[in-house]
């Protein structure tokens, strides 16, 4: 079927509109008949609820499924309560099961209990397989469909095993070979089944090297796995090395997406939950917690300065600087610290080497302050013709700038030896503990520098 890569989807939901208005629907039938389900998605999330649920209905349920798993959380949510209990388990019937659980997931606990036991037994069986998974977890994003032929099979047989399951699973490019446990021992290129006899013993062709996903592995650590090896399916094996599902490239898409609107989340002190439309009561709640600590971090600002006001007091031109070196010590730590957590997320750093990559930013840090000392030395310098005053901000500059890149550095490696998601460390995190530990690096200084001046 031939369908256009890139549709003007603004045009296609106006005239979407209008068919539904006059209630054409054969026109609209024929509107959406070329559209791919990720465009068909766009569309009916720009539509009202009840136009939303006439399009599905006219796509089909094998068409309609394939919509619901492109359309985001939130609309899906809002989508679903306008559907029967009974349209929802003919949708699920279509799906993978990794998108199935996802929609179930998804559902208050009371509507998922009751779509669960409509749904046949074996689906039923199969899913909650895959709700006992944590949700993070290989477990949680793989699929159970999946071809696999016993050691004694032949090409021919995996063949037959492509024909019949061609409707069922889509995008099959290898066929796993098991034992009689179902312990996973190679894999067969479905090109490869084209090039051998058909009486050939899949075992003697078979690739025997295969990169195995643990079913606890984190997914982020899955997304590393495919980026590293540069597959579009890798096998999931339990802890016998049993086969019990895959993981396709597009699951993988998905947790990228996931990992990074969330390390966006932490990086702006909110939680990813907000991405969508949730109420303003929920995004508040989730946006408190990193308020009050921040409000808390700066209150410790406030006492700690108020420990120094002798020298404030004494000398008031301090004062002047005391938002710019807070400042800076927040931009060095927060860019530290988002270059590490991603090189950690994309597994480009050796945590046995950590070491090396903090002393890289410490390096940087140091140089950088000592040209922006240099500066900020020369601009005190014409302004308030005080080359102490300069010195002193010169060396606190530095010391800052040092101290901050080290925290930067350091804490989201030590979080991540620590198995705690190392993006907590950025955001308000690092400026509110380079805020403090910044102004007490620079208030000692200089009330060491005052007494200096005073004698």
């Amino acid at each position: 079927m031939d369908r256009p890569s890139t549709p003007d989807i603004p045009d296609v939901i106006a005239r979407i509109r209008q068919l539904l208005e006059k209630g054409d629907m054969e026109a609209l039938s024929a509107e959406l008949k070329p559209l791919h389900p990720a465009d068909i998605a766009d569309v009916v999330q720009d539509l009202d609820g009840g136009d939303q649920v006439v399009v599905l209905k006219l796509l089909g349920n094998e068409r309609a499924a394939e919509v619901l798993t492109e359309i985001d959380e939130f609309s899906g949510q809002a989508l679903l309560k306008l559907l029967t209990d009974r349209e929802v388990v003919s949708l699920l019937g279509e799906m993978p099961s990794d998108d199935a659980v996802d929609i179930i997931s998804s559902l208050p606990p009371e509507k998922s209990e009751k779509i669960e036991a409509m749904l046949p037994q074996v689906e039923r069986e199969r899913l909650q397989e895959l709700l006992e998974f944590e949700e993070d977890t290989a477990g949680g994003i793989m699929e159970v469909e999946s071809l696999a032929v016993r050691e004694s099979a032949t090409i021919q047989d995996a063949i037959t095993l492509v024909r019949e399951s061609a409707d069922e699973i889509e995008n099959v490019q290898k066929i796993y070979v098991v034992d009689q446990h179902g312990v996973l021992k190679g894999a067969v290129a479905v090109l490869d089944l084209i090039r051998h006899p058909p009486d050939a013993p899949v075992a003697e062709v078979m690739m025997t090297h295969l990169i195995k996903i643990p079913v606890d592995m984190d997914q982020e650590e899955v997304a590393s796995q495919f980026g590293k090896y540069d597959e579009f399916a890798l096998p999931v094996v339990d802890k016998k090395e049993r086969l019990i599902g895959r993981i396709t490239v597009d699951d993988i898409i998905d947790v990228m997406e996931e990992e990074a609107s969330e390390d966006i989340a932490w990086i702006a002190g909110t939680r990813e939950e907000e991405i969508g439309d949730p109420s303003p009561i929920r995004i508040s709640r989730s946006r408190l917690p990193w308020l009050v600590a921040g409000l808390i971090g700066e209150i410790l600002n406030a006492i700690l300065m108020s420990r120094y006001e002798v020298s404030i007091q004494t000398a008031v031109t301090l004062a002047f600087f005391i938002p710019l070196l807070m400042g800076t010590a927040g931009n060095i730590g927060s860019q530290a610290a988002v270059v590490v957590v991603r090189e950690l997320a994309l597994g480009e750093i050796d945590v046995g080497h950590a070491g090396r990559r903090v002393l890289k930013e410490l390096v940087v840090a140091l140089l950088n302050g000592v040209i922006l000392g240099f500066l900020l030395f020369a601009i005190v310098y014409l302004w308030r013709r005080d080359p102490g005053l300069g010195g002193l901000l010169w060396v606190s500059l530095v010391s800052v700038m040092f101290v901050a890149a080290f925290i930067g550095a350091s804490v989201p490696l030590l979080l991540h030896r620590l198995k705690v998601d190392p993006a907590i460390a950025t955001g308000p995190f690092i400026t509110v503990s380079n805020d403090i530990i910044g102004l007490a690096i620079y208030m000692t200084l200089a009330t060491y520098y005052v007494s200096l001046v005073g004698s």
